[in-house]
């Protein structure tokens, strides 16, 4: 005989539920709002790792050695061999400052690092310790509903580009706060597109264009991914201090939370809008 919950009890276990939630996002919120202790020195890659995943393109690219078949898929791609490792570093460099700063941290340096060990500082490192960029293709598809047909959109081609990042999260002075981050985002062409009927036949075409991407392009994603990236790392610095916060009778596990700068919110999100922690 199955046995259900009656109204007082799951009403007692819903308060009990947004009572936790309210201690969570009361501590996130302080978070938000107090002054940023610590300042936050960023270490900057000197190169960008690139590979190009178009290999079918190269015939009996098999048959080569690694260093080979490295040289002339870099050689061959459409992107990687005209973008300027610096540059790249510097437009999410300066991405990824301007966000960090707007959320009330001070971003120094790397060159200030020998001054920050010397005088025994404290500082949280964000060692920037590997950005790597993929190329490949991008299958387009897509569905349209038009009365109660399902129309798929495919067969279409798009350029794109995976920028990955690993950051080494640490703190300066301290042993054994380590924390290895990674998270990643892509660019692909933009295409236009319009679903057409033929007014005899009556047969669906999809007519499109495609805006293939520059380098302009790369350079202000970079710029973007910088910020989105941040974006992550603040949210991660959040929930660490509520973790570290939270006391410890506390009954539940808590939420992960995500701080909307636009509209000023701080909500729950699943895994897969976090930055990844590796082990």
């Amino acid at each position: 005989m199955k046995k259900f919950l009656s109204y007082p009890v799951i009403f007692f276990l819903l308060v009990l539920l947004l009572a936790g939630c309210n201690t969570e996002q009361k501590l996130a919120r302080k978070f938000v709002v107090m002054e940023k202790p610590m300042p936050i020195l960023v270490m900057k890659p000197d190169i960008v790792f690139k590979h190009n995943l178009k290999e079918y393109e190269i015939p009996g690219i098999d048959t080569l050695s690694d260093y080979l078949k490295d040289s002339l898929l870099y050689e061959n791609s459409l992107f990687l061999k005209e973008i300027d490792d610096s540059l790249l570093v510097y437009f999410f460099y300066d991405g990824f400052e301007r966000f960090m700063t707007r959320m009330g941290y001070t971003v120094i340096p790397e060159d200030s690092l020998p001054v920050l060990m010397a005088e025994s500082l404290s500082a949280t490192v964000v060692n920037l310790a590997q950005i790597s960029l993929e190329e490949y293709i991008y299958p387009y598809w897509s569905e349209e509903v038009v009365y109660d047909e399902v129309i798929v959109i495919d067969g279409i081609d798009l350029n794109a580009l995976n920028f990955n990042i690993w950051i080494e999260l640490s703190k300066l002075n301290v042993e054994g706060d380590h924390k290895v981050l990674f998270t990643s985002d892509y660019l692909i062409d933009d295409l236009n597109g319009l679903l057409k009927q033929h007014l005899i036949t009556g047969k669906f075409r999809f007519d499109y264009t495609i805006d293939t991407l520059t380098l302009t392009d790369v350079y202000d994603f970079a710029g973007r991914f910088g910020s989105y990236t941040a974006g992550y790392l603040y949210d991660y610095l959040l929930n660490r201090y509520v973790r570290e916060n939270i006391p410890a009778s506390y009954p539940y596990d808590p939420y992960y939370y995500h701080y909307d700068t636009r509209r000023r919110i701080i909500y729950p999100v699943d895994s897969g809008e976090r930055i990844i922690e590796l082990n």
